[in-house]
């Protein structure tokens, strides 16, 4: 069966066909593969509402992949910063940034990297770009000499144009309310009023560690909990890899510890058990989420891609990717899917759609 795109799938619906009763609705939607259902989700309010009807009856689990044919120019050549809300965060060989909906095919440009205050585009004689000058100014202080960067490098390692001084080595990022918060990577949060005339930082949480050899992560659990995932590093180890064959570092996300924050006391409460709660961590918007809205998945697990720092030159080493599902229980590690399709290229990123951000023109 052929899928649709979402602008076919408007062609076939008239306007009017988005105040035909419910029921009618979900017979129609429920006849839908998964793509297409989600594209309809973005067509108005009420084939919107319809949609989550369906996916809460759990109406829309297939048990299937699906490979989606994404319009130009082709993502392949960009690089993947991230997701967020059902979008996929790209930068291309200039390190300019899109966002793309991989359901409904929209790309929309992001700011230029050249707005980026400490930024200064370089040109050769030709006149054209060749080299981007980035200057590691901060509020606190320069803590380098200024650098220049090719552009490729550029793109690799430093993908945020919103200064927001005065902290560094951020690791992650949450949005709600209106407010940033992020978490460093010896576990200090703040917090950023998005919404206010001039930024500044709050602090939610100081230091609670004194090195720096984890990955963290910080996310709101839907019962408003503010959670702080520790990943370690993968460590250094003559293990080989028993379906590759080839050398790889020794995984420790086993090892992985979950803290709930204290906003109150100032601390961090350690939690064995995330109950009918799953995690998602990697190079994606970090999220928890309920089994009861997503029964296919598993509960008290931990899904997690490899967003090691040095991620293109492990695969070009032939080292195995850190990826895979983490039991919480036992500490068991299984695959997320079997055989991998993906050994040979960039880890994935885990990606939610969200049918009330699918069509930007319905939200400015």
């Amino acid at each position: 069966m052929e899928m649709c795109s979402r602008e076919e799938i408007m062609d076939l619906c008239p306007q009017n066909m988005c105040y035909l009763p419910h029921d009618i609705l979900m017979d129609i939607i429920a006849m839908l593969e998964i793509p297409d259902a989600l594209r309809a989700a973005s067509v108005c309010s009420s084939w919107r509402s319809v949609h989550i009807k369906l996916h809460n009856l759990g109406n829309l689990a297939e048990k299937r992949t699906y490979k989606l044919t994404l319009p130009e120019p082709p993502i392949s050549r960009r690089y993947l910063l991230g997701s967020s809300d059902g979008w996929l965060v790209t930068a291309d060989e200039r390190s300019e940034m899109h966002i793309l909906n991989p359901i409904t095919g929209e790309q929309i440009a992001l700011p230029s990297v050249i707005t980026i205050n400490q930024v200064t585009p370089i040109f050769n004689r030709k006149g054209e770009l060749c080299k981007y000058r980035y200057s590691r100014h901060t509020a606190e202080g320069v803590t380098e000499s200024p650098m220049t960067l090719p552009l490729d490098k550029l793109r690799l390692e430093h993908d945020k144009w919103t200064w927001l001084p005065p902290h560094l080595g951020i690791h992650d990022c949450a949005y709600k309310d209106g407010l940033l918060y992020a978490v460093t990577s010896f576990g200090e949060i703040f917090s950023f009023d998005l919404d206010a005339t001039v930024i500044t930082a709050k602090v939610i949480m100081g230091r609670t560690k004194e090195y720096a050899c984890e990955r963290i992560y910080i996310v709101h659990a839907p019962c408003g909990d503010l959670l702080q995932v520790w990943k370690p590093q993968e460590g250094n180890g003559n293990w080989v890899d028993e379906i590759t064959g080839f050398p790889a570092l020794v995984s420790n996300t086993q090892n992985t510890r979950i803290f709930r924050v204290d906003t109150v006391a100032k601390k961090l409460v350690q939690i064995f058990s995330l109950d009918d709660h799953v995690l998602f961590i990697g190079n994606n918007q970090t999220s928890c989420l309920g089994v009861s809205e997503y029964p296919q998945l598993k509960a008290n697990h931990v899904y997690f891609t490899d967003d090691f720092e040095c991620l293109s030159s492990k695969s070009m080493w032939g080292l195995r990717l850190d990826i895979g599902v983490l039991n919480l229980e036992d500490k068991s590690i299984d695959e997320i899917v079997a055989p991998r399709l993906f050994l040979k290229c960039r880890a994935p990123v885990f990606l939610v759609p969200n049918p009330s951000m699918m069509n930007s023109t319905l939200h400015g």
